[in-house]
């Protein structure tokens, strides 16, 4: 996935292809099946950039911190909460709509790196209960994620240098291959890139390239700025497969939501579920337990 391929095909001068690019942006697909929304981004941008590579497990990324939201009224009747799978991925007969990352009946595990962004993501609104989930990364193998972060993002962003990164090694990777295609698969790079923060629902693109990342390529994960936190956090989606293989669920917070701002949000926490001997075992958090997770408790 770190290999940028010139492909067998005859671009236009880059005018006509950047043209092409702002057109294929604005198309209305609504009433396009996926194969059609395939088959004409291929019309216009040629090809899907595999913008990516490994995250190294072994004194890497082993150990590090995912957090998922879920509001209870999400959760059905028929569901346990007993059970670490309802805090996971959902079934795919619940994925009936298109998101950001997964095509409808394509089910992809949401989370963010930190518990404020994960909170925002999930549409919470003042008074909402859920459950906050914390996983843990411990795989046995390097990860293949497809990172669709700009160049440049805000300095809160602890992942930022992945999109300064991935923006350099293109430069120089097209630059020796066809130098003259270089402005070509930048401008194809921004059109994903943009199309992972700014898309609308019920994000025709975004959740098509999504779909060839996670489940007709090698992509472990995408990686993504949060859109709900103005790209300061990093959201990722996960495969599933990936989730059951490489992932720890840690522990489980109830929480209700008291005030939601723009860049903070207020909450109590009710319960929180330590897994043991593969059980969630449910009390009451301490103050500790919640300062954990960055939270500061009001005086």
């Amino acid at each position: 996935m770190n290999n940028y391929q010139t492909i067998d095909a005859d671009y236009p001068d880059f005018e006509l292809y950047f043209n092409n690019l702002k057109l294929l942006s604005q198309i209305d697909f609504s009433n396009s099946s996926y194969d059609e929304i395939y088959n004409t981004f291929h019309d216009f941008a040629l090809t899907i950039p595999m913008l990516g590579a490994k995250l190294i497990t072994d004194n890497g990324i082993n150990g590090h911190k995912l957090y998922r939201a879920r509001l209870s009224k999400t959760i059905s009747k028929e569901e346990d909460i007993s059970l670490i799978q309802t805090f996971s991925f959902p079934p795919t007969s619940v994925c009936k709509s298109n998101q950001r990352a997964n095509i409808k009946y394509k089910s992809v595990f949401y989370c963010a790196d930190e518990p404020f962004p994960a909170i925002k993501e999930c549409g919470v609104e003042d008074d909402d209960e859920g459950y906050l989930s914390v996983w843990e990364i411990n795989a046995n193998r390097d990860l293949n994620y497809a990172n669709c972060f700009p160049e440049k993002l805000p300095k809160n962003n602890t992942w930022r240098e992945y999109g300064n990164f991935h923006h350099n090694f293109l430069i120089e990777k097209q630059t020796e291959e066809n130098k003259e295609l270089l402005k070509h698969k930048i401008a194809l790079r921004n059109l994903v890139t943009n199309k992972f923060m700014k898309e609308e629902p019920p994000y025709h693109i975004s959740s098509m390239l999504a779909n060839e990342y996670l489940y007709e390529n090698n992509a472990d994960l995408i990686m993504y700025p949060s859109a709900k936190t103005i790209q300061e956090y990093t959201n990722f989606a996960i495969h599933p497969n990936v989730v059951l293989k490489h992932l720890e669920c840690k522990k489980i917070l109830k929480f209700k939501i008291t005030k939601l701002e723009t860049e903070q949000v207020q909450m109590k926490f009710s319960l929180i579920g330590h897994i043991e001997n593969d059980r969630i075992n449910w009390k009451k958090p301490t103050d500790d337990e919640v300062a954990e997770l960055g939270f500061k408790k009001l005086e």
